[in-house]
């Protein structure tokens, strides 16, 4: 049997849990978007050079779909989350679960404590889980017939225990973005940086970009995840240039 090859390029989601590197959907070099799932024990030594993925596609319930959010969660915490993506399949669920003990998806019952909350599917945004199972969805982007195209300003709170929704402040938090960077802190604080305004910013298929101006890294802007509050920190040094697509990771 030849080993298994993926076909995505970019605007997947990626999680680890327990060694294993979960990818699921994304587009492939010529934009097509897929609905493979695989991991890579990374636990296992492996040659850069031709990976060791194991295909999970044959037991994967999530449609074709991009830009979707991705975070590690529940009780055990051994829970994949997804969240939102877009998609052309328009009866995708806006949540859905994949259990790492079992290996099985599932479309969990979600209550919502808040009213109002938008519950319109979202993409390009991060999903940040906290110490305590709270998955954090900020900004983002909308599209449809609908909605149309609207970068958003607004906190979606997954409490992955519970299950139920609830809402965050949006008092002093950044301007509306998507394709940002954010990254969970050991105080249980969330830092944002950078993204894009969505109407502003294209990309090439290799992710070079091709006009508009994205966010600067002039300014960061701080979560506290215990008093749902914001703060800006103004950013001192050699400071990077405007971006936004990229990603962040705290290193220890």
């Amino acid at each position: 049997m030849s080993p298994f090859k993926p076909s995505v390029s970019y605007r997947h989601t990626a999680t680890l849990i327990d060694n294993k590197l979960y990818i699921l959907g994304g587009l492939d070099s010529e934009n097509i978007v897929l609905d493979e799932f695989f991991c890579l024990d990374v636990s296992v030594p492996f040659n850069t050079q031709e990976l060791p993925w194991q295909d999970l596609s044959n037991i994967n319930l999530v449609p074709v779909h991009m830009s979707a959010a991705l975070a590690r969660g529940g009780a055990n915490n051994d829970t994949l989350f997804l969240y939102g993506g877009t998609t052309p399949i328009k009866t995708m669920s806006l949540v859905y679960t994949f259990n790492s003990r079992n290996f099985a998806w599932s479309i969990p019952k979600i209550t919502e404590i808040t009213v109002g909350i938008n519950m319109i599917r979202k993409y390009s945004l991060t999903g940040i889980i906290d110490n305590n199972g709270k998955l954090y969805l900020w900004g983002g982007m909308t599209w449809g017939a609908a909605t149309g195209d609207n970068v958003l300003n607004e906190m979606l709170v997954l409490d992955t225990i519970k299950l139920n929704w609830n809402s965050g402040s949006i008092i002093n938090a950044p301007t509306p973005r998507r394709e940002y960077g954010a990254t969970l802190l050991p105080d249980n604080k969330i830092i944002y940086l950078g993204g894009d305004t969505g109407n502003v910013v294209s990309y090439d298929i290799n992710l070079i970009i091709t006009k508009g101006v994205p966010l600067k890294l002039s300014e960061v802007y701080i979560y506290d995840t215990i008093n749902d509050s914001w703060d800006t920190k103004i950013v001192s040094g050699n400071i990077p240039s405007n971006r936004g697509t990229f990603s962040t990771v705290l290193g220890m």
